[in-house]
């Protein structure tokens, strides 16, 4: 099996996944619903996902990935606000097509406590690697005050910006991304 086909089936696997918990619940769905619902054996969606948690939020560990790709492309000499801007801008700019999956995605993260709290976990490796980026071009300690509050501010608006856009009507990947851009124009005034 080609990394395409299974890109290809891991995603068909997450978007019939997040339908089922949508639908039904969370909670209600086991892993074998999944299985069937994206016609392949149990077996086969483990070689995928190692659990139903890991079907909502493995996206993160992709974007996390993204996010480290984007800011080390960023020049050294740009400001870390500037920097994350630019990061989180790449990191969110979806295609049409793909939103009404992230949309419900955040939702599940938003509203299923299990779901939240494991995504927690997750946003605190995001939060390392912008403390990381954002101390290595201030030129001080990744342990020091500055880098690791900028880093929690980034992530919590970036929570902020998700949760703002599910409540939009008509929420698309251009108003996630004007909803980006405005997080950042105010941290901007803050830590600019």
């Amino acid at each position: 099996m080609t990394s395409a086909t299974r890109t290809l089936r891991a995603r068909r696997l997450e978007a019939v996944a997040l339908e089922l918990f949508t639908v039904r619940g969370f909670d209600a769905v086991t892993v074998d619903d999944l299985a069937a619902a994206g016609g392949v054996g149990r077996r086969t969606f483990f070689r995928y996902f190692p659990t139903k948690l890991d079907v909502v939020l493995g996206q993160l560990d992709d974007a996390l990935a993204g996010l480290v790709s984007a800011l080390a492309a960023v020049p050294e000499d740009v400001d870390p606000v500037t920097a994350a801007r630019r990061a989180f801008l790449e990191v969110n700019a979806y295609a049409p097509a793909d939103v009404p999956v992230l949309l419900r995605r955040l939702a599940l993260i938003e509203t299923v406590p299990e779901v939240a709290a494991r995504a927690a976990v997750r946003y605190e490796a995001w939060e390392r690697t912008v403390a990381a980026d954002a101390a290595r071009r201030w030129r001080c300690p990744v342990a020091g005050l500055r880098p690791q509050v900028f880093a929690r501010v980034v992530v919590a608006a970036m929570r902020g910006v998700f949760t703002v856009w599910l409540s939009t009507p008509g929420a698309d990947a251009g108003t996630l991304g004007a909803l980006v851009e405005e997080a950042f124009d105010d941290l901007g005034r803050g830590f600019g």
